[in-house]
């Protein structure tokens, strides 16, 4: 084998274990999308499958908002995402109104923000990720 082909069977060889080993890792750590982060207890509860329990319907859907915009890879909810930016505690120091102008024109509340504007988000699912990010609180 010539040494160019050598280089190539193991940089092929690497790949494929790298890529084993981020899916046992995800595996392990069941970091899947929708995976449920240590979550304040309110948001937790809420999110819980349990059909003998009425839940808040807009809790379950700002949760597949968050994760359905990917909000993870620039967020972190209880250690879990990007840890740049980490929600936990929003809902304590910002309001409703405040959380939804953050979402559809941060620009508005800190000018050279590098944040996009979610403002392509239906009505409803605004108002539910703002329902969901306020339940987020210290823990």
């Amino acid at each position: 084998m010539t040494r160019e082909g050598a280089a190539a069977a193991t940089a092929v060889n690497s790949g494929i274990l790298i890529f084993f080993a981020v899916v046992l890792f995800a595996l392990l750590n069941d970091s899947g999308p929708g995976a449920l982060p240590d979550l304040p207890p309110m948001v937790a509860a809420e999110l819980e499958e349990d059909p003998d329990e009425e839940r808040d319907p807009l809790v379950r859907m700002g949760w597949g908002v968050y994760n359905q915009e990917r909000c993870s890879a620039c967020h972190s909810i209880a250690g879990q995402g990007s840890p740049r930016y980490p929600l936990d505690g929003v809902g304590d120091r910002l309001g409703p109104d405040e959380l939804r102008l953050w979402v559809v024109a941060p620009q508005e509340i800190q000018p050279g923000v590098r944040k996009r504007p979610y403002d392509h988000l239906s009505d409803d699912d605004l108002e539910a990720l703002v329902h969901f990010l306020g339940l987020l609180s210290e823990p």
